[in-house]
């Protein structure tokens, strides 16, 4: 994910836990956690072992260092639109058009299915952002940026097609786990990630995709409701024990 859209989100994600008088509350705190604390955990666990196998023998080469974003694309245009799709368009679309549809059509199922995308999205997109600053690795394209590790367009594109077979089943989520793992393996053939980001950036998405389904399952979780009224228009927000 571009670092402009990544910082944003995140910046979005985080004013809205700081300024919620339920910052510390279960359900937040549930959601968080759930690649840990639900059946989410055998996902974190077998990505995460994956990634360190792969990062552990990973043959030293040195850095291919472009000069344009042009030089650095094997796929060519196709490139460019796992580059345009894994920036979390795909996530906001469907998260604003599901509320959109859930609030004008009444239905509740579409709410939820709108609110499970844009937590699983932000929770993703805060993590992705957290590690690529705390990890500081090198693209192998442009060693200049320091932004390689986790993959942000293989979170938020794993966090899509996760929600997306959690709401809609196999059908649906096969077809986009299919433009996941095209959005994935593009940043590395573009020369943008090496493999262990693009797998654990995968481990980051799907896990909170699924975790949070879980929560749902359980009852657990915040839900957020689009309002208008005569006074203007807002978000709603609540919990579930």
């Amino acid at each position: 994910m571009g670092d402009s859209v990544l910082k944003t989100l995140s910046i979005f994600v985080f004013l809205i836990l700081t300024f919620s008088n339920n910052l510390f509350s279960e359900a937040w705190y549930d959601d968080l956690i759930s690649p840990v604390t639900t059946d989410a955990k055998y996902i974190t666990f077998a990505g995460s072992l994956a990634t360190a196998m792969v990062y552990l023998h990973k043959n030293p080469q040195p850095y291919r260092k472009r000069e344009s974003i042009s030089s650095a694309q094997p796929f060519g245009k196709y490139g460019l639109i796992g580059d345009a799709l894994g920036r979390g368009y795909l996530n906001a679309t469907y998260s604003l058009g599901a509320l959109a549809i859930g609030y004008f059509g009444e239905n509740d199922k579409y709410l939820k299915s709108g609110e499970h995308m844009a937590k699983a999205s932000l929770y993703t997109t805060g993590i992705t952002f957290v590690l690529k600053n705390i990890i500081d690795e090198r693209r192998p394209g442009y060693p200049d940026d320091k932004n390689s590790f986790p993959s942000g367009h293989s979170s938020a594109s794993f966090a899509f097609a996760s929600v997306v077979t959690a709401r809609h089943g196999w059908y649906w989520g096969t077809g986009a786990y299919l433009a996941a793992a095209f959005i994935s393996i593009s940043r590395i053939n573009d020369d943008f990630h090496y493999l262990h980001d693009v797998l654990f950036g995968i481990t980051i998405g799907t896990a909170y995709g699924w975790g949070t389904h879980y929560n749902y399952e359980k009852g657990n979780g915040y839900f957020l409701s689009p309002i208008f009224n005569d006074k203007g228009s807002g978000l709603a927000l609540s919990w579930n024990f």
